[in-house]
């Protein structure tokens, strides 16, 4: 049988790389082959490694300057470059936890002033997820990055907090309350993922 996508969305810092590997965690108890897979895909070539130091690096952002479609533009490249691997690992029945995708390159990409109709139509053809969940609350501020050009920008995580939710409620994503005990936001995914696939999971 073939795996599922499940998409983790929320803005930076909101834990979902936590959850993402609990809920990786509970797939594997369940008996399925599961993995985390976190977009952009940092060390595939040549978007990957650019769009980690444009994020990071000041210094090379000045150098590199790009307009906001055009950075959207290299993450949904990096997306494509992927999407054989992707589907590969799908149909060979592993069941992929997506932390970041489409949905995130939109919110971002709105944030930064993008038009909507472009960063759709730049993710268009993507393999669509099985189920998208959105982790909605105020971000912890234990592992901001320093350097991190979103990370530091207090206002923009607002506002990309808020276009993350509205896409949600647009697109139908799940929405689970990240503000509780770690605990608590696995158990409430957990409820999510086993409504979504009910015939798969106990």
């Amino acid at each position: 049988m073939r795996g599922k996508m499940i998409a983790v969305y929320g803005i930076n810092g909101i834990g979902k790389t936590t959850q993402a590997e609990r809920l990786v965690e509970y797939l594997v108890s369940q008996g399925k082959q599961a993995s985390r897979l976190k977009y952009p895909v940092y060390d595939l070539e040549p978007e990957g490694p650019f769009i980690y130091k444009y994020l990071r690096d000041p210094e090379f952002r000045a150098a590199h300057e790009l307009s906001t479609e055009d950075f959207q533009m290299k993450y949904a490249e990096n997306r494509r470059r992927y999407e054989a691997e992707l589907l590969a690992r799908l149909e060979a029945g592993e069941w992929i936890v997506a932390e970041d995708y489409t949905g995130t390159g939109l919110a971002w990409g709105l944030t930064w002033g993008a038009d909507l109709e472009y960063l759709e139509k730049i993710n268009q053809g993507l393999r669509e997820p099985d189920l998208s969940i959105l982790l909605h609350g105020e971000r912890f501020l234990t592992a901001v990055e320093a350097e991190h050009r979103n990370e530091t920008a207090d206002e923009k995580i607002r506002i990309c907090k808020n276009f993350h939710l509205l896409l949600g409620l647009r697109a139908g994503w799940a929405v689970v309350n990240a503000n509780q005990s770690i605990e608590a936001v696995s158990q409430d995914m957990q409820s999510v993922v086993k409504k979504a696939f009910p015939t798969d999971l106990s």
